[in-house]
């Protein structure tokens, strides 16, 4: 009988593969670790065969296990959004793809922000150009890869290039879409006159089909089916980009909540029918199956702060577990330095302890990163919500790594002043994509209804009324040291 959902995650460094049953429990998942290139000139890549035999394998792995292929509803597949993957009419890449941590693109975003072309092309697309995102990379392609662009078919999401090899089927979702700055927002669809604007008009034949989040795209194909061990003709869902899997998965639906995402980037969103009054946000996607927008900002500021701590500063001496007990363990309203989380950028911020003295230890410079993270997130959401004022979120679904930490997630509450409430289970955005096919298989009527019953909340952290003037004043202070201290790697980002 089928009665359970696959869902592949396809992140930074490895591929998952999780089985939820219909009532979003995680039956089953395995992980298979990918390799992402980081070549000397910058460039971040992904090998398009090794990436799609690595997520083979994890499904493979369950279905020659505990999970027999006959008991699979749907397939649905998530993954990092902007980068691009350029591939034949067969799925096979034309280059390795491009990551979207991969900025070769900044230097044309910075050209089109001094002439002008960039305002022309956000008109259209609601997105802040950026040198990773798929727009701008596809325009780097077109100038300097040219012979390649003349080989290829489709221009895919990494997602997309994973449900291509399972179907044989080029479709994308209007997440990554709208995110990657390829759609006109306003109408839902591509535009002939954004690729004249950026100067490719020959990559508009390249971008595949949007299908809606929860709509079935393809069907696994007779080869994919023997790569993977999945049944021939089991349908697979358009689903959607990582950042609104992992809305959705945590359960955030409707504009009364913020969702804060702490892994290895802050991602912080919110969803939002209000029409832009000024210039748009990093991410301003149509979410959900259209039922609303959702707006993202966000940097690689959070979790891997500590990560990098943890493996670097200490030597592994300590681990996560006794990070949290030292945190815990010490005064909330003691002096102590402050962290300014930015470890792996952006450019031209550099990570730092400031302001220590004889007193800070290993506790109180734990507490920093967290403190730190926590603020950061916070500037991104006071970003956000200022594009859907008078709207104003009365609560956070915290997910990724941190949200594991119960005195991570207290330091976000007090941080925030806004309860927090942490979603159960671990693959969230593995469960928004599974979400997806749930409704797509007629299980749930919508992805609102489908989020109200497959997601629960594990447990609430409440704002301390006592701490707030103490954390205000911190983070009034974390603020102001920022500014100061961008001043001293690049003299024009203070001002």
């Amino acid at each position: 009988m089928a009665d359970l959902f696959l869902a592949v995650d396809a992140g930074g460094t490895a591929v998952k593969a999780a089985v939820f049953d219909i009532t979003g429990r995680l039956v089953a998942q395995r992980s298979i670790d990918v390799v992402t290139i980081h070549r000397e000139n910058g460039w971040v890549e992904r090998e398009p065969e090794a990436f799609w035999h690595g997520t083979a394998t994890a499904i493979r792995q369950l279905t020659s296990g505990e999970i027999t292929a006959d008991r699979i509803v749907a397939v649905a597949c998530t993954g990092f959004g902007n980068g691009v993957f350029l591939v034949d009419a067969e799925g096979r890449g034309t280059r390795d793809g491009i990551v979207s941590v991969d900025h070769r693109a900044q230097g044309i975003a910075d050209e089109f922000n001094r002439n002008g072309t960039s305002e022309q092309i956000e008109a259209i697309t609601g997105q802040q150009i950026w040198g990773g995102q798929t727009l701008m990379q596809l325009v780097w392609l077109g100038k300097h890869e040219p012979e390649v662009v003349r080989q290829t078919r489709w221009a895919l999401a990494c997602k997309d290039f994973l449900r291509m090899r399972l179907t044989g089927v080029a479709a994308t979702d209007p997440t990554d879409a709208s995110g990657g700055g390829m759609l006109d927002l306003a109408h839902g669809e591509y535009s002939n006159a954004l690729f004249e604007l950026a100067g490719i008009p020959e990559l508009a034949g390249c971008v595949p089909e949007i299908i809606e989040n929860s709509g079935i795209a393809g069907h696994v194909s007779h080869t994919a089916a023997k790569e993977t061990g999945l049944r021939t003709g089991t349908p697979v869902v358009a689903a959607m980009m990582d950042v609104s899997a992992c809305v959705l998965g945590a359960g955030s639906v409707g504009t009364d909540t913020l969702t804060m995402i702490a892994g290895t980037w802050s991602i912080n969103g919110v969803e939002s029918q209000a029409s832009m009054t000024k210039r748009p946000p990093i991410l301003n996607m149509i979410h959900r199956d259209r039922a609303c927008r959702l707006l993202a900002d966000g940097s690689p500021t959070s979790a891997g702060n500590l990560n990098w701590f943890l493996s670097r500063a200490t030597g592994a001496s300590i681990d996560v577990k006794q990070a949290n007990a030292l945190v815990a363990q010490s005064q909330v309203k003691s002096r102590r330095c402050h962290f300014m989380p930015f470890v792996s950028g952006p450019a031209p911020r550099r990570g730092a302890f400031v302001g220590m003295t004889n007193s800070d230890d290993q506790a109180s410079m734990l507490r920093a990163i967290y403190e730190g993270v926590a603020f950061q997130h916070r500037r991104h959401a006071e970003n956000v919500v200022s594009y859907v004022v008078p709207q104003s979120p009365k609560k956070i679904r915290f997910a990724g790594g941190a949200s594991k930490s119960a005195v991570w997630a207290q330091v976000f509450a007090d941080v925030c002043g806004l309860p927090v409430e942490v979603p159960e289970g671990e693959e969230i955005g593995a469960l928004g994509a599974a979400m997806c096919a749930a409704v797509a298989t007629g299980h749930y009527s919508d992805l609102a209804f489908a989020a109200q019953a497959m997601c629960r909340v594990e447990r609430t952290a409440e704002p301390r009324p006592q701490l707030r003037d103490f954390y205000e004043e911190r983070y009034g202070e974390f603020l102001r040291l920022d500014r100061r201290l961008a001043g001293l790697f690049d003299p024009l980002a203070e001002h």
